[in-house]
């Protein structure tokens, strides 16, 4: 008996990998239908002018690529008074010339004035600034991953209570290129070597305050040695940006996405990933953030 399971065991094995080798047409008229929605997306922040393009979506099982899509009304509100946008041919979206306020909620709704798309309305929250933040440097107060002296780094705040979320970034300043580079630097804080840290493809981490929660948090850095020998002002620049749990989740399954396309297109065995969306009645992301930049000199 135990043999014969086996033999089953092997035989169910052999159909899996048979099936996945051949690709099974489907069935005319088993297709989900194709349902017409706007994609609304934008990322508010205290830093840049608001933004936010607005497309059409497109049939998984056709060619088509979605578009940019004008024929809308667009209401954006902040706290209840209207915030004016136009819409700008040559980036394809609606802009403004008014930044996002920390502590001020801004609601969208874009109506399709051919009523061939649901309405969709979102909302997102701009956090405050962290409260008080400090920066530190010390030069050639640290050791480096190749265990030369270098500058010593540092960021402090102090986080309330609750669920918040972050993403930080260190630069250095290239006088050559005239650009701030991110670097590689050794994981000693608990936080940035936690599973659910992401390290994002700019260099930059997208983290939670489960580890700190309420309490002051620092964080310390050492740059490699040399990077900004030789610079006559600026040395450095680190930004932290508060950002809300619906740019959090948006960010980490972007992420994730991005890290498993190749496994998905490797046929069944992939994992498919659902990218956050908080779009009531359609697709896409409205999420905010409040930017806080540091230059060190």
């Amino acid at each position: 008996m135990r043999q014969f399971k086996h033999y089953i065991g092997l035989v169910l094995l052999f159909g899996l990998f048979q099936s996945c080798d051949n690709d099974l047409p489907i069935p005319e008229g088993e297709l989900p239908s194709f349902q017409p929605k706007l994609v609304v997306n934008a990322s508010l922040n205290n830093v840049e002018p608001i933004e936010i393009k607005i497309s059409d979506n497109a049939g998984a099982y056709t060619n088509d690529l979605p578009s940019a899509y004008s024929d809308v009304f667009v209401s954006l509100k902040s706290d209840g008074s209207s915030v004016s946008m136009l819409y700008d041919n040559t980036s394809n979206s609606f802009k403004s010339t008014q930044r996002a306020v920390p502590g001020n909620t801004y609601t969208v709704e874009v109506r399709d004035k051919a009523s061939e798309r649901p309405t969709v309305f979102a909302r997102s929250f701009i956090p405050e600034k962290v409260f008080g933040k400090t920066i530190g440097y010390v030069e050639n107060g640290g050791i480096d991953m190749d265990g030369l002296p270098s500058d010593l780094l540092s960021i402090e705040w102090t986080d309330l209570s609750g669920s918040n979320y972050y993403m930080l970034h260190f630069y250095y300043y290239s006088e050559t290129v005239d650009l701030y580079i991110p670097f590689d630097f050794q994981l000693n804080d608990p936080t940035l070597q936690a599973p659910e840290t992401l390290k994002l493809d700019d260099g930059g981490f997208l983290f939670n305050d489960v580890l700190f929660n309420g309490r002051k948090k620092k964080i310390e850095v050492v740059p490699p040695a040399g990077s900004v020998a030789g610079n006559s002002d600026v040395l450095y620049l680190i930004e932290l940006r508060s950002v809300t749990k619906d740019f959090y989740n948006y960010y980490k399954t972007l992420k994730q996405y991005r890290d498993r396309d190749d496994l998905q297109q490797a046929g069944p065995f992939g994992s498919a990933v659902i990218v956050h969306s908080n779009i009531t009645n359609g697709l896409g992301a409205f999420i905010a953030s409040t930017v806080e930049s540091d230059t060190i000199r």
